[in-house]
């Protein structure tokens, strides 16, 4: 069975914005071993405490949360694409965008 992690297996983060994907061990009913993969999102802020985290976004944040999961998105579809036996070019190809400068 994989192992239990404490940590998000990626994390996308845009701004204040970040998309955490967990990896969740299952068993299939063959005893084969694989992750369901979950995603959660939040926004980072600091108040007189310190860090903390909300669900709740402001009006500037939704174009980060969508490019957060859009990368989150990808990310998810080249890592199911390799387990499916998709070659490596694939998925270098689907991470292939120009750079910001």
């Amino acid at each position: 069975m994989p192992t239990i992690t404490t940590r998000p297996e990626k994390e996308f983060k845009v701004g204040a914005v970040r998309a955490a994907i967990w990896a969740n061990p299952r068993v299939a009913s063959d005893g084969r071993s694989f992750n369901s993969h979950k995603v959660i999102l939040e926004r980072v802020y600091k108040d007189r405490e310190g860090f903390k985290s909300t669900d709740s976004l402001d009006p500037n944040d939704i174009p980060k949360a969508i490019l957060a999961l859009k990368k989150a998105y990808e990310y998810l579809m080249c890592v199911d694409q390799a387990r499916d036996g998709g070659g490596k070019d694939e998925v270098v190809t689907a991470w292939a965008s120009p750079r910001m400068p």
